[in-house]
């Protein structure tokens, strides 16, 4: 038995001082064929160091062996030192046989750096060498994935599929089209391909995305099944909670969308939607309490996000702290674009405030955006009444009518303030 096969059992053992002590037997007695093929098995295993050692060692005495050079760059990248990776790689010639390889090593290397238009050019370089290498193709898909050129990856993803690949580097092809389907919007087309994906390939990020696409399709009760597969699986896949939530809200099952909440905050607690969400179905579940607390958060983690602003408002407005809202809405930073909600819940305290003025004036702000809704037209009507601005009651008595005719209450109003006129 070689020193290199010795080394090897100690390994699996988990002997690593005896491993140690092989590996130098190696070094000393190993031929060097003997030493290639463990210095493969060690980078295999996650040896680095020790494959690195071995490989430059073998480089020194065989200098024309790119294939050593591709190995070597290979090990400089995941150790993150990718200059020295693309100085192995630039020592390999064109007319080398362990060129194209080289390309797509460089290639890998230009995409960790984010220099997609260098990695896209090498890799395309390799594909007019080689074009019938399934690898080139794969390597471009996963480029195109990455930048986010669905279009060209489902391209390179559906090309390998026609010919019969289904996995390569441990990636499931159909699974990786699924995705660059679901990224072009192609929600059906991408859960036909998460579904033809063998039994047991769908990863749990597969799993999730999937999760995802029903609920995007309104599929809600599919949707809430898979994603609490996923959270079954994972408790800590903190991206599950939140469409886990949203989709048992959907299909009408708010306690239990209430309770998801309650265990994702606890598993992530940065997440300002998920907060939102929390409170509004505590709200429906008539706890107050946990709906401000929940608002709360949110605020901290968001101070400056409209809608979770506006929620509560709407909460204050709903408690009956109409000076709060005053107080809070009034110190919104204005000088930007701002929600048109703001100048209508201000009106409504304003309005339980008896402040006629402040509310007249904020329900005119609020006139142009929502003068097409019959809630806040109600609204606008029951404060032109109580003010007795008769003018403005009649125009906006009329033009809720035209949206909802058939409110007996809202007609009778028209004419009675027609009859008073005649």
């Amino acid at each position: 038995m070689s020193y290199s096969e010795q080394m090897l059992d100690a390994l699996e053992s988990g002997d690593m001082a005896k491993a140690r002590d092989d590996f130098q037997q190696v070094l000393a007695h190993d031929d060097d064929e003997t030493k290639y093929n463990l210095a493969g098995e060690l980078y295999a295993l996650g040896f680095t160091g020790q494959a690195q050692r071995l490989y430059e060692e073998l480089l020194g005495k065989y200098p024309d062996e790119d294939d050593i050079r591709t190995s070597l760059a290979d090990i400089a990248t995941s150790n993150g030192d990718t200059d020295k990776a693309l100085k192995y790689l630039s020592e390999i010639s064109p007319d080398s046989d362990a060129y194209v390889q080289s390309l797509i090593a460089a290639a890998d290397v230009y995409q960790t750096q984010g220099l997609y238009e260098v990695s896209e050019q090498k890799l395309l370089t390799a594909a007019r060498l080689a074009p019938d290498e399934p690898i080139i193709t794969f390597a471009l898909g996963e480029l195109y994935f990455s930048w986010g050129k669905d279009e060209q990856a489902n391209a390179a993803y559906s090309q390998l599929i026609s010919e019969g690949e289904e996995t390569i580097a441990g990636v499931d092809i159909l699974a990786r089209q699924a995705s660059t389907l679901a990224n072009l919007g192609q929600y059906e087309e991408a859960i036909d391909a998460y579904e033809a994906v063998a039994e047991g390939a769908l990863t749990i990020d597969d799993r999730f995305s999937l999760g995802s696409l029903y609920l995007q399709l309104q599929e809600y009760g599919k949707a809430a099944k898979i994603l609490q597969d996923v959270i079954d699986a994972d408790s800590s896949y903190a991206n599950a909670y939140l469409p886990l939530a949203q989709a048992l809200r959907q299909d009408q099952r708010e306690d239990a969308a209430l309770t998801v909440v309650q265990n994702g905050v606890a598993v992530d607690d940065t997440n300002p939607q998920l907060y939102l969400l929390g409170a509004q179905l505590a709200l429906r579940a008539a706890d107050t309490d946990l709906a401000k607390r929940y608002l709360q958060h949110a605020r901290e983690i968001d101070p400056e996000d409209q809608t979770i602003m506006l929620a509560w408002s709407n909460l204050l407005l709903q408690t009956g702290e109409d000076q709060a809202n005053i107080d809070f809405l009034s110190a919104i930073d204005n000088s930007g674009d701002i929600d048109p909600q703001i100048y209508w819940n201000l009106a409504k305290s304003y309005d339980h405030l008896d402040q006629v003025e402040k509310a007249r004036e904020n329900y005119l702000l609020a006139f142009r955006p929502f003068q097409a809704q019959p809630d806040f037209l109600h609204d606008l009507i029951d404060f032109f009444q109580s003010t007795g601005a008769t003018a403005e009651l009649k125009a906006a008595l009329t033009r809720y009518l035209a949206l909802v005719p058939d409110d007996d209450d809202m007609q009778a109003r028209l004419d009675e303030l027609n009859d008073e006129a005649d």
